[in-house]
């Protein structure tokens, strides 16, 4: 038989796509053997691998701005972060209390980065709450998660989509969600954006950097000093040309990219919104996935 992996990448309130992308696969009859995921992607995929997808969904959709700001916590003064990341921890604990990674009857793996040393640490056990924790860290945003005698911040840092990690849970096929690789297509550019790009080009900047430059959507995101929109965003830009280069070395065999270039990665009350275009994305690579694979619909 062959075994399907699925690796769902980070990227903030972004990561709402990944619902989508699961609830279109599951439909479609392509069975999902094992889950890598980064930060949110890690989030999600726990969710699924301890059958809790379908009713986390559905309390995410009542969640509004003001129930956002009631799991925020600043820390003041800030010293390693604009939250302490605490109560969003108490809320991982309300739905993974008692889990353990190696423990899961669905085979699934997180990635963080352990902070003194910038290596990238793959979980394969733990308790959940923690390890899901670790892997959310976006620096700056949220604070580092300790974990025995280390300390960790989010995967993303150095592994935004792990393809890698799926790979070496045995998949014989891996479907990739990549929440970062879509920057809008317009037929005719704006004056605005032709100053970008003229600017960049007398630069001698690459292309890839003038590709992210020209994103305008993003970039009046940016223009909106608000926190932690900004840094989000910024985070965002980051890891674009990161994912890129990644996807060249562990190429996964399909690839989802929703298009979510409208999105800072902050807007948490969106999840209907967002999760409907990762579905949308997905559906237009199920067709290729389903007659490849032989897979009865």
């Amino acid at each position: 038989m062959v075994k399907i992996g699925v690796a769902l990448g980070g990227g903030g309130a972004r990561g709402y796509a990944h619902f989508g992308a699961l609830f279109a696969l599951e439909k479609s009859g392509i069975p999902i053997h094992c889950i890598a995921g980064t930060s949110i992607g890690a989030a999600v995929g726990a969710l699924w691998a301890t059958y809790q997808h379908v009713d986390c969904y559905n309390s995410l959709r009542e969640l509004d701005k003001a129930g956002v700001r009631d799991i925020l916590d600043p820390e003041l003064p800030m010293i390693t972060g604009f939250l302490r990341g605490r109560k969003l921890y108490d809320v991982m604990e309300s739905w993974f209390k008692g889990f353990r990674v190696e423990s899961l009857t669905r085979q699934f793996c997180a990635n963080a980065v352990m902070l003194n040393t910038g290596e990238e640490v793959t979980f394969n056990s733990g308790q959940l709450s923690d390890v899901l924790r670790a892997s959310v860290s976006v620096p700056v945003i949220l604070s580092p998660w300790r974990i025995g005698e280390f300390t960790y911040v989010d995967g993303g840092v150095v592994n935004p989509l792990p393809v890698r990690q799926c790979r070496e849970m045995g998949a014989d096929v891996v479907i990739a969600v990549n929440l970062l690789g879509v920057v809008p297509v317009v037929e005719t550019c704006s004056p605005e954006q032709d100053e970008i790009r003229r600017v960049a080009h007398r630069l001698h900047l690459p292309e890839g950097v003038i590709e992210v430059a020209s994103d305008i959507p993003l970039l009046h995101k940016l223009r909106n000093p608000k926190v932690p929109e900004t840094a989000f965003a910024a985070v965002l830009i980051s890891q674009r040309a990161l994912v890129n280069a990644n996807l060249r070395e562990w190429t996964p065999d399909y690839l989802i990219q929703p298009d979510l270039s409208k999105y800072t990665g902050a807007e948490f009350h969106l999840v209907e919104e967002i999760s409907d275009i990762g579905l949308g994305a997905a559906e237009k690579v199920i067709p290729e996935i389903i007659r490849d694979l032989d897979i009865s619909v």
